[in-house]
């Protein structure tokens, strides 16, 4: 494998997502509530609503007094020291990084604001930055994503967290590696790149 650019997934692998444990919750007590909760979270990564809207839904529809929206609402800080190095470390290697992910309105601001200290992404999109009303999994949102980042699928790697993306990213033909911590990615990627050079 001859890899060009990285695609890293953003929940599960920057950050934990927030309302996984809401969603697993919600399946467990009430059908219909998972099937509202996961449109919510839906129109929430489409910028219909905010995470106020999703709190106030969890809180009521879920029996969760405790849910704030401010467990929600992400911070740059959050993102570890580690990660940065890391994504320096691969552009060491001539590598283009990205970020293909389902991002709201604070996640795609977030990563941006972090992206202009940082300058570590050459894209960070998705079907909200690219104005599409379309599911991340989608083959137009990867051709975009494709298309900005400027290389063909068998050149990406797509790292993430989640079995679907993953099967999806490789139906385009493109290479995955699941997420499993820090650590593990770094020294499979480390052996992959080094791999490469003649």
């Amino acid at each position: 494998m001859v890899i060009r650019a990285i695609f890293f997934d953003f929940y599960n692998v920057w950050l934990p997502n927030p309302f996984n444990k809401y969603l697993e919750l919600a399946r467990q007590r009430d059908p219909i509530a998972a099937s509202e909760l996961e449109s919510i979270v839906g129109k929430y990564f489409e910028g219909e609503v905010d995470a106020t809207y999703v709190a106030d839904f969890i809180r009521i529809k879920l029996s969760q007094p405790d849910v704030k929206a401010e467990q929600f609402i992400l911070s740059e800080s959050a993102i570890s020291p580690e990660v940065t190095t890391f994504m320096r470390e691969l552009h060491g290697h001539f590598v283009k990084l990205g970020v293909l992910a389902n991002l709201g309105s604070q996640e795609y601001k977030l990563l941006t604001d972090f992206n202009n200290h940082n300058q570590l992404f050459e894209v960070i999109t998705g079907p909200l930055p690219q104005g599409l009303k379309l599911p991340l999994l989608s083959q137009e949102v990867f051709a975009a994503a494709l298309q900005q980042i400027g290389e063909p699928p068998r050149s990406c790697v797509a790292i993430t967290g989640d079995l679907t993306y993953q099967r999806f990213a490789e139906s385009l033909g493109m290479n995955t590696l699941a997420f499993e911590g820090l650590p593990k990615l770094r020294q499979t990627l480390e052996q992959e790149l080094a791999s490469e050079v003649p």
